[in-house]
């Protein structure tokens, strides 16, 4: 499939006007037109619907343009990684899930940044999902998430197990209580926070099946930020609370009973660039900071 008849095809499904698609390709209109009858003739089902007024996007065509999207993107990728390399030796990118790069993989890469001034470095932030789908388009080297992906040809490793604490603030009237049963979790003022597989199905195992949180996040940081102002108590990530706990700004308070299981992480890489010296020095510098692996 031709690379300039589908950025042709990707422009026109977006402003949806051949003059508009020419002037963004710089091309004439005709060419547009070409490249579209060629990639259609290509297919075999018209991508678009034409008439004087308008145009408008077919069934085949939707279902071509999110592949379209990924080749164009994953091209323009493939450009930055070969720019990027000037004047260094190497390029390294990493992914990882929010949570890790703010509370356990910062300092790790402040510290490659000081140590290898050859090698470029960027990031990648998104859920695992995303960082496993970067990781199959070869757009990152390395992957940090919580859930990995279960395909052949990656090396699955796991490299830190976090704790979930239930906190609270120092002025809120439960950071008092000497513990809270897991049972009576549904009793309190919980903001709760998903915290992915397996706290999800400790949840479902532990609290009431008609239990509804009065106030559930998606983020972890919203979720500080409301237990810090007082609002309730959470169940959250030792790493996250590390600092908040040794300033006293937040509370830890004894959970009894079935307690929540630990927070996995992993790193994945494909195999074949394990060897990659930035990969090597990146996993080494982990290994410096104590993680064992």
């Amino acid at each position: 499939m031709d690379f300039e008849q589908l950025k042709a095809f990707y422009t026109l499904a977006q402003t949806r006007n051949f003059t508009r698609t020419a002037e963004i390709l710089h091309l004439v209109q005709s060419t547009v037109t070409m490249r579209i009858k060629q990639l259609e003739e290509r297919i075999g089902k018209p991508l678009f619907i034409r008439d004087k007024r308008s145009v408008e996007i077919t069934q085949a065509g939707l279902a071509l343009l999110p592949y379209a999207e990924r080749i164009i993107k994953l091209a323009q990728e493939g450009m930055q990684e070969v720019a990027s390399l000037q004047p260094y030796e190497d390029r390294l990118t990493i992914g990882s899930v929010s949570s890790l790069w703010s509370y356990v993989l910062e300092p790790i890469l402040k510290e490659y940044y000081l140590r290898y001034p050859t090698i470029a470095v960027r990031t990648k932030t998104g859920h695992s999902s995303d960082i496993n789908t970067y990781l199959h388009d070869q757009i990152i080297q390395i992957g940090m998430v919580y859930t990995p992906p279960s395909l052949p040809n990656y090396e699955i490793i796991p490299f830190y197990e976090d704790e979930i604490l239930l906190v609270g603030a120092p002025h809120h009237p439960l950071s008092s209580a000497e513990s809270i049963a897991v049972d009576d979790l549904s009793k309190i003022p919980l903001i709760l926070v998903n915290w992915g597989t397996p706290f999800t199905e400790w949840i479902v195992k532990t609290l009431p099946p008609s239990y509804v949180p009065r106030l559930q996040v998606d983020g972890a940081h919203l979720a500080l930020d409301l237990v810090q102002e007082g609002l309730g108590l959470s169940l959250v990530t030792r790493s996250m609370v590390r600092k908040a706990l040794e300033d006293g700004s937040i509370c830890l308070i004894k959970l009894t009973g079935n307690i929540p299981p630990k927070r996995p992480a992993y790193i994945v890489l494909p195999k074949e660039k394990k060897n990659r010296p930035s990969v090597e020095k990146w996993l080494q510098l982990m290994q410096e900071f104590g993680y064992n692996f």
